[in-house]
């Protein structure tokens, strides 16, 4: 599948938005990671924000970033909306109010815990009325919502916003889930080259499986520890601009291969 990519974001410790992030992800300087940039998200009310869990804040951040880049209407592409496990700390409050003596459990913290939560929060926010998926599959799931959106992307002709996010459990659940810290990242992909346009994906399955690791060690550290930060491997192409193939895990004995074809020189700088 040919799918055109006309903006990117990303988010993560030490990594504020694309432009700020352009420098490590080159290498032209070491990733040391850092602190979490705080959340943005203005398309939400005020009253929205002080109900969104961090997971809902962390999708509307990057998906709100891409949507800027390119100047798009925001309520017009699809949308795909893809975490390994949604809100963990809505979840492991949940669990904990279950287990203990009192077992009511507010709506806002319900409707905060499903799956689908960002995608409504977007949808309401920006007034889409275009559809959405809300997808996981553990460590591969940025490989399958990049499939699901490229997919959709070329099956429908259709604008589609792909925002991948995750968050960490709480203790205890982090042992049994570990997730190292929040990331996010996010891709606008349209079937047809537009003016915005600056790269090329060729989106395919493959039986090829070696995943090459980061030449950054601190940079591989965070794509092992988050399922989110799979996709950093073609951030980095991005970033450097440059033509090449990149291999995302996707469920054995299939890989997912991206290969990337620059459509100006500048790319998204």
């Amino acid at each position: 599948m040919k799918v055109y990519l006309d903006a990117v974001s990303i988010y993560g410790p030490g990594l504020p938005g694309w432009e700020a992030s352009l420098p490590p992800l080159r290498g032209e300087m070491p990733y040391t990671g850092g602190d979490l940039p705080a959340f943005a998200c203005t398309l939400l009310p005020a009253t929205e924000r002080r109900r969104a869990g961090k997971s809902v804040k962390l999708a509307m951040e990057v998906a709100q970033q891409a949507a800027r880049q390119c100047g798009i209407d925001p309520a017009a592409p699809a949308m795909v909306f893809a975490s390994s496990s949604g809100d963990t700390e809505v979840l492991s409050a949940i669990c904990e109010s279950l287990a203990g003596d009192d077992r009511m459990i507010s709506p806002t913290r319900f409707h905060n815990s499903v799956h689908n939560a960002p995608a409504g929060y977007w949808s309401i926010a920006v007034g889409s009325r275009q559809p959405s998926n809300s997808i996981a599959c553990r460590e591969v799931t940025a490989a399958a919502g990049m499939l699901e959106a490229a997919t959709q992307c070329v099956v429908e002709q259709t604008p589609v916003l792909l925002a991948l996010y995750d968050i960490p459990f709480p203790f205890p659940l982090s042992a049994a889930e570990p997730i190292a810290t929040a990331f996010g990242a996010a891709l606008l992909l349209q079937p047809q080259q537009t003016p915005h346009s600056r790269f090329c994906l060729d989106v395919e399955l493959t039986a090829v499986t070696t995943t090459e690791p980061l030449h950054d060690s601190e940079f591989e550290t965070l794509r092992l520890g988050v399922p989110a930060a799979h996709l950093l491997p073609l951030l980095q192409q991005l970033a450097m601009n440059a033509a090449g193939t990149v291999v995302l895990e996707y469920i054995e004995p299939q890989s997912l291969q991206l290969t990337v074809t620059p459509l100006s020189q500048k790319g998204f700088s």
